[in-house]
Order: C-alpha cells, then structure tokens, then sequence
C-alpha cells in the first residue's frame, strides 16, 4: 500500500544548490582576500595537529584497522610515518583523529574543517594538487558547510557537523578531483542521500560522536567519486521539498548566498584552547581565572556551582560516570573539566587520558560540584559562571561571556604555537619539536608547494 506523502513547503528560490555551485566556481586561490588564505592555512594547522596529537584516542585503533583493510593509495594516514591508502578511507581515518581528542576549532556551531581538511587533503594527495588549489578547496569547502549551519534556525538533536560538513567535504574533493561545476552539483546530491548524524552519540558518551566527522569526510570524498563515474543526485539538496532543511532542520537555505564571495564566514572560526566539548570551554576558563587570581587549589574548595545555559547543559552538564568511556566522559563533563582545572591547575591533553580522568582526587571533588542550568540564558558556548565556596568561609566567583579562542576572545599567536607545537608532539607517533615546526613553517607557505604530495614527506 503507498501512503501518500505531502511535502513540505518549497523553499521560495528553487535554485540555490544550483546557484551556490556556480558562484562558488568563479572563486580560486587568486579571487580569495588574503585573509581568507591566512585563515584557512591557520585553520588547517589547527586541525592537522590535534589529529596528529590523537593516535592513542579511544576508537582509533579500529579506525586505523579499517583503514588498513584497504588497499594502498596516496592519501597519508595523519600521525603515521608515510602510511598512505586510498582517498575515501584516509579521509575517513583522519577524519576520526581530528575529532577523537575535541580540540579541533569550530565554525559557528561545527567543527567544518574536522570534515572539510580529511577529505580535501586525501583527495588532493591522490590528485596531486597544488598548494594553491588545497587552500582554495579547503576555504570554499569550510565556507559552504559554516553556511549551511549557519541557515540553520532548530537544532532536534542532528549532529550539525555532520549533516553540513558532509556538503563541504563534497564540494572541496570535487574540485580537487577536476570535476566541473555540473558534476560538482551532482556530488552535492549524492551527499544529500548520504547525508546524517546525531547528538545521541554526545548524551550517551559514546565512542560514535568522533566518527561521525569520519563517515562525513569519507562520503563526501565518495560522493565526489560517484559524480565523476556519472551518477546524479537530487539537483535541489538544500532548498527541495525533502532536501536538507526540510528532513533536517528548520532554516532559510537563501542564506547560503547571502554575501557569499563577499564575506567569509570561516573567518570567525574559534581555535579551542581546552581539549573538550566546546559547551565547557566558558566554564573552564572561568575556572581558570579563580585560580589563577585568588591561587585556590582543590583543597579550599568546600563546596562549588557551575551556572550554564539549557544548550550546555544538554551536552556537558550530565553525571560524571567516567567507567564507560573515560576519555569521552572527560570531554563532556563539565564538572570533570572545572574540578579538573582546580585540582591540577589547568585542563590539557594529558587530563584527558583514562588514568587522570580515573584518579580519586578529581572524583572527590566532582562530587563537590553542582551545576545550574539558567533557564534565561540562550548561548551555545557562554556564558557561564563559576562559584566556589571555600573551606575558610569565602565566596569567589567568575563569569565568562564569550568562547574562549573565538575572535571575541582570541588565542593569541604564542598560545596557538604553543598549542600546536604541543600537539604536534604527543601521541603514539610523536614528531620532534624540530619536525613540527618544519611542517607548521610548510603550512604557512602552502601556496608554494606545486605538489601536495610532498607536505609530510620530511615528517616520515
């Protein structure tokens, strides 16, 4: 029996996906505001190092062994030395590193470039593409995947960075993969059916939130492949009655163009400086500053409250039950990360590792913190305030307005090397400090490798 199906309202311009694909290829390296160039080349830099930071994370291992079930390519497997496999299966396993350890930036709402760079550098290394085309792939990629996000007006539970990243990822492999704008539009539908992602993974703590970049990096590279082979897909994947902000979320998929080639919105992407869920990161600084200016530590905290808004709190504000997944709980735990902050001074890579996240001492005084949702306040990532009562009778308190790393509270230069240089250099397959900063200086003269083949040939 077929049960007829109304659908929904069409969007008020029948072409956008259309109309994007073909702004979109007017634009190349030479037509992009240097700034934007510095962006996406910082943005990058960000993503390649936490990825590199990432190859004993929880749930790499079985990435990197699906990974290896395939045959060999020309993609490099970030963090190893000069394993490569095909396209699709590299962008799905770096895709897995740069989210696994959430210290990779975000756009907006999304972490783009987490999708956006694994499925643009596969492709580029089996292509052979130039510095010059990465950065406009990467740029044109992470703007089409912030934008579509951005148009978003709900948010029903649909993991953004996926159901956006995936369009991104597609747009930027198609253009590294030679394809013109006609296939390029097909890519796009094809990543429509491909298209998905939920918060699920977050609430439950769940080792499948940091591969749902993975599986939107690899299909978008497979869409892209598919196109070229002659494929087609819906033509209208944003604006149809069942394209993406019908099924997905509510939005005005115009807003994609809006500005488009003028403004650049990946130029407002925050560079995180606590390796965790973006929800805690207001509240971690806040933290931060109490110590920092009162020098309180664990022992004069007599009790502690965590004021954050209904957004955070469905992401970071549930109970510390680390057993599970210790890694996973440490980044979404807001009250793990504050006491974390008061115990050791600071919250880093090394506070995310089962063994620190386990210690006795940090579940004590989790114990001591209680979190309060202000129904009132409306943010994603702030504010959030953090108040402690100590033993001798005082109240402190410290309140967070903006994200820090996003350009209302920037990272400056020396924190972001220091960040990079200190991912660069942790993990199973750790680069010296000398061959980190061999490939950061490479990054920052991307536009003048003729061959992106070579980027991490003297890291191997």
């Amino acid at each position: 029996m077929n049960i007829p199906v109304k659908p929904p309202a069409a969007s008020v311009r029948p072409d956008i996906t259309a109309a994007f694909v073909e702004a979109a290829w007017q634009i190349g390296y030479d037509q992009l505001p240097a700034s934007v160039v510095a962006a996406t080349k910082k943005i990058l830099l960000d993503t390649l190092a936490v990825g590199w930071a990432a190859g004993d994370a929880a749930g790499v291992n079985a990435a990197r062994a699906l990974a290896l079930r395939g045959a060999s390519g020309h993609a490099t497997l970030w963090g190893t030395r000069g394993t490569r496999r095909e396209a699709s299966a590299a962008a799905f396993f770096n895709g897995t590193l740069a989210a696994a350890l959430d210290f990779d930036s975000l756009s907006g709402q999304i972490h783009a470039d987490a999708v956006v760079a694994p499925a643009a550098l596969a492709v580029a290394e089996q292509q052979r593409r130039s510095g010059r085309e990465v950065v406009a792939a990467l740029a044109l990629g992470n703007e089409l995947a912030i934008r579509l996000a951005a148009a978003m007006r709900t948010n029903r539970g649909f993991f953004h960075t996926s159901i956006a990243g995936i369009f991104g990822a597609a747009l930027a492999a198609s253009r590294l993969r030679g394809l013109d704008a006609g296939r390029t539009h097909q890519a796009l539908g094809i990543a429509l059916c491909q298209a998905g992602g939920t918060q699920q993974s977050h609430v439950e703590q769940r080792l499948t939130k940091r591969l749902q970049s993975a599986f939107a990096a690899r299909d978008g590279v497979i869409a892209a492949d598919l196109a070229a082979l002659g494929i087609t897909g819906p033509r209208a994947a944003f604006e149809g009655p069942f394209g993406l902000f019908a099924l997905f979320e509510d939005g005005h998929a115009h807003e994609v163009l809006d500005g488009f080639g003028e403004r650049f919105l990946l130029e407002d992407t925050a560079l995180k400086r606590f390796p965790a869920c973006g929800c805690s990161h207001a509240a971690l600084e806040a933290a931060r500053r109490l110590v920092a200016r009162h020098r309180i530590g664990a022992g004069d905290v007599a009790r502690g409250e965590i004021v954050i808004t209904p957004y955070m709190n469905r992401l970071v504000g549930g109970a510390f039950a680390p057993e599970a997944n210790p890694q996973v709980t440490a980044q979404f735990n807001v009250r793990y990360g504050v006491a974390t902050v008061l115990l050791r001074g600071g919250f880093g890579l090394s506070d995310i590792e089962p063994d620190a996240v386990l210690d006795p001492a940090v579940r004590a005084l989790v114990a001591r913190l209680n979190v309060r949702v202000d129904e009132r306040r409306t943010g994603s990532f702030a504010p959030a305030d953090v108040i402690i009562e100590t033993g001798d009778g005082r109240r402190l308190a410290e309140r967070v307005d903006a994200l820090p790393g996003s350009p209302e509270a920037p990272l400056a230069e020396e924190e972001f090397t220091a960040k990079l240089i200190g991912a660069f250099t942790y993990g199973p397959n750790p680069l010296t400090e000398s061959q980190a900063e061999s490939l950061i200086q490479r990054i920052h003269r991307l536009e003048g490798l003729d061959d992106i083949a070579v980027l991490f040939e003297q890291v191997r």
